[in-house]
């Protein structure tokens, strides 16, 4: 599909404050203006709530619909292997995480794709696939006999997951880089407002009102009143919109405005939604009707992981000045309470020039040229901000950054820290244990190592080298298997199988033979991505 650029003039200067930018978005957009490093904590609930009121314009609410037909593959594509099987993708592009569901693995065709796919968890033979009419495909998210992913360019698609047949699809905009959550039969995804969609209630006029009607013959109607002056209502400082669809039906059920976009995925706990924006903010949301419960800007660089009411992420720690560093912390959305749970850490894989000269960056720009972005992320992505915060603006890399997100398992906190899986004690920050990944940091650009998937009391960790490890929870290697692909995706485990999305194009399955190796079926873990394991 050819990219179609919105102008943001309907909403005002939209994104001003947020990444400096003028009143519309160019065709082709120009280098993204770096913002300037954020107060370390600002609580903007207020704020947050303000932008839903009849004050500020409402985000989008119509949306065409996207298509999907059915595709073949190559047989000769899969192959049996003597740990399980492998999978080569036609496009050979980065797939993210796969996701299991019912002795199926649902899986993106990779970044310059329009293809999705199902195969058969055991096995490896194709049950179904579909082409897209949009590119780039996100993880899934499967329950209730539905699969939901979003495309970059622009699409979020619900198909029936035993047959892939549409469901229902809302161009949302373009493009999209975050993976949609299910929870209580509830979708959950953002978009950027500017992306595509139609802003409402620019306008607010107030119609005369019509002749009563007595059933007698009415007087003669006088001349009618000047027109009410036209209420022009106010544009937040927003990029991006948090929406919650109807699982079965695609019905749009609330929406809440963002300042930037959803980072990984919103996260569903209990009766609330969470999210961590781009530009470090941290909201929580209630999941019935999307009432803004708590907001704070505390230049967080991870998905948050919610344990007993108490939120565990990575942030920012640095003055802006010496270089990035980053520390995990627990924050209390109903106090507003900090406390840190690890030893700060230099964070060069946060750092924006670093990034922008590695080998990841260049992989990255081919990536987007060949999605429509030879001229970089455009400005509805507001990649700015990730650009100041996380030192990733393309739109491959905003789409695949997961960060140094926390697992919680048996009473401890992992997480891999650009070159590091770091055990922390979450009560004291002690740190209980590390492991140092291969790789050079500053020229392969980002992490060497995924966010840390559980199953059965173990880690699963994929590289950036290659390696497939499990890990037990004092850090002990208790099994490596070499694949030869790079991986920069979290590993999906189910049923004693471990699932992997690799930089090359390829889905590999390595059948531990571990039955007790379950649990972890997408990113994040569940459908919900909690981001909790257990020790069974």
């Amino acid at each position: 599909m050819s990219r179609l650029y919105w102008p943001i003039g309907l909403v005002g200067t939209l994104m001003l404050g947020v990444v400096g930018i003028g009143a519309e978005a160019p065709t082709t957009a120009p280098m993204p203006r770096v913002v300037p490093v954020a107060p370390a904590d600002k609580d903007i609930t207020a704020d947050v709530k303000a932008w839903s009121t009849d004050k500020y314009v409402s985000p989008p609410t119509k949306f065409r619909a996207g298509h999907v037909t059915p595709r073949k593959l190559d047989a000769k594509a899969i192959a049996k292997t003597d740990v399980g099987f492998t999978v080569q993708l036609p496009s050979k592009a980065p797939i993210p995480t796969p996701t299991v569901h019912k002795g199926k693995v649902y899986v993106s065709g990779g970044f310059h794709s329009k293809e999705f796919y199902c195969f058969d968890a055991g096995t490896g033979a194709l049950v179904w696939a579909i082409d897209l009419d949009d590119d780039g495909p996100s993880a899934a998210v499967v329950d209730d006999g539905v699969a939901v992913f979003n495309t970059e360019s622009c699409t979020i698609f619900a198909v029936d997951s035993e047959t892939g047949k549409q469901l229902w699809s809302h161009f949302l905009g373009d493009p999209l880089t975050s993976t949609p959550t299910i929870a209580n039969g509830v979708v959950y995804t953002s978009y950027p407002a500017a992306g595509g969609g139609e802003i409402q209630n620019n306008i607010d006029e107030k119609p005369e009102p019509a002749p009563k009607q007595n059933g007698k013959p009415e007087p003669p109607v006088p001349p009618p009143a000047p027109p009410a002056k036209a209420i022009e209502k106010l544009s937040p400082p927003c990029s991006h919109v948090l929406i919650a669809l109807e699982l079965k039906t695609g019905k749009i059920l609330w929406q809440r405005w963002l300042e930037s976009d959803v980072m990984s995925s919103p996260i569903a706990v209990d009766k609330d939604v969470y999210c961590t924006s781009f530009g470090g903010v941290v909201y929580k949301f209630a999941q019935k009707d999307g009432e803004v419960l708590s907001a704070v800007r505390t230049r967080a660089t991870s998905a948050p992981v919610v344990v007993d009411g108490e939120v565990f992420l990575t942030r920012r720690t640095d003055n802006g000045k010496d270089g990035p560093q980053e520390t995990s912390i627990a924050w209390s959305p109903s106090s507003g309470a900090q406390r840190s749970t690890g030893k700060a850490k230099d964070a060069v894989y946060l750092d924006e020039k670093v990034q922008r000269g590695s080998e990841q960056a260049k992989m990255a720009k081919a990536l987007d040229a060949g999605n429509g972005f030879a001229a970089g992320a455009p400005a509805n992505a507001n990649p700015g901000a990730g650009y100041a915060n996380v030192g990733q603006g393309n739109v491959c890399t905003m789409q695949a950054f997961q960060g140094s997100r926390v697992l919680h398992m048996g009473g401890k906190n992992f997480n891999c820290m650009g070159d590091q899986i770091v055990c922390n004690d979450p009560k004291t920050g002690k740190e209980l244990w590390s492991h140092k990944l291969d790789g050079d940091l500053k020229k392969d650009g980002g992490f060497l190592g995924a966010p840390p998937a559980a199953a059965g009391g173990h880690l699963i960790m994929t590289t950036l080298k290659g390696d497939v490890m499990r890990m037990d929870g004092d850090g002990k290697i208790v099994k490596k298997w070499e694949t030869k692909s790079p991986s920069r995706f979290q590993a999906a485990v189910e049923g004693g199988r471990i699932y992997v999305g690799t930089q090359d194009g390829k889905l590999i399955c390595i059948d531990t033979g571990d039955k007790t190796l379950t649990g972890w079926s997408c990113w994040g873990g569940n459908a919900a991505h909690t981001g909790i394991g257990t020790t069974k």
